[in-house]
């Protein structure tokens, strides 16, 4: 873009990146700590740099899917934000664009975002990220005994959380995740209950109602409604691992304008969009995903 160089993130850009989410996300000051001092990474930040600095940001953390009974590398779109004085011009998009073609060179099979405004749903559909991923309003009674997590159960409770999502697919976490959940539930004025069967509820800031909870005492409140987007990076491996799942491919061509190197994976039939893809791949699968530093 004209005035603007797109590029990864530097060592000496922290700082510039640092204000910079300050202006997007202000009154996060200690998330920010918390973000900046364990999950940046430069290389996985890129950037809109015009004369003054750093103008918008874009950051894609790594993670992987169980999908289809294998692991599945997916990019997590995260902490897109422009400089106040820069929105409007198509930063965002370009960001966007660009974080398309680095998580194909990358190999991420899948992209996924969570809209923090329900009009940003609108916003990134263009763009291909579909909304597969639903959430339920939950409620949570402890059965039996409860304490609290501490760091040394971040191992039971993985193993509690793929236990009760072994049948869908789910975004894999690790150890450092857990312990990332745990503090930003601290930060947050939250807590992670654990009870003495198979459960667990995590709450933040201060409420009643848990962002998530499993075991016998977890139970919907209220309906689904949309909470993420998943974006078909590799549409290839994606169709290959449906096929080899049993699934036939749609009779459909398939028109992809921001990663045309998916157009090859179908051709036949009236053209499907990357939506309508990611629909497909997951209908009636159910896949979930919390917990993302959302």
């Amino acid at each position: 873009m004209d005035g603007f160089d797109i590029r990864y993130a530097r060592r000496a850009d922290t700082a510039p990146v640092r204000a910079l989410w300050s202006l997007c996300f202000p009154g996060e000051a200690a998330f920010a700590d918390h973000f900046f001092a364990r999950l940046y990474r430069p290389e996985q930040a890129l950037l809109a740099v015009g004369p003054g600095g750093p103008a918008a940001m874009l950051h894609v953390l790594p993670f992987e899917m169980a999908w289809l009974g294998r692991r599945v590398p997916v990019g997590y779109v995260y902490g897109v934000g422009t400089h106040p004085a820069f929105r409007r011009r198509g930063l965002a998009a370009a960001l966007l664009d660009q974080a398309m073609f680095e998580m194909h060179l990358r190999g991420h099979v899948f992209a996924v975002l969570i809209p923090q405004e329900a009009w940003l749903f609108d916003f990134y559909r263009p763009f291909g990220f579909a909304a597969v991923f639903r959430r339920s309003t939950v409620g949570y009674a402890a059965q039996g005994g409860v304490r609290a997590a501490r760091a040394a159960d971040v191992e039971a409770l993985n193993r509690r959380y793929e236990e009760h999502l072994a049948h869908r697919p789910h975004l894999l976490r690790t150890p450092a995740h857990w312990e990332s959940v745990l503090e930003e539930c601290a930060l947050a004025g939250g807590r992670v209950l654990m009870d003495d069967l198979d459960g667990y509820a995590v709450y933040m800031d201060g409420s009643d109602e848990p962002v998530e909870c499993f075991g016998a005492g977890a139970a919907e409140t209220g309906p689904a409604r949309p909470f993420g987007c998943l974006r078909v990076v590799q549409a290839g491996q994606a169709l290959a691992a449906a096929a080899q799942a049993g699934r036939r491919a749609p009779d459909a061509g398939l028109w992809d304008a921001c990663a045309p190197w998916n157009n090859k994976a179908l051709t036949d039939g009236d053209p499907m969009d990357p939506c309508e893809l990611a629909e497909w791949l997951f209908d009636g699968a159910a896949p979930y995903m919390q917990l993302m530093h959302n």
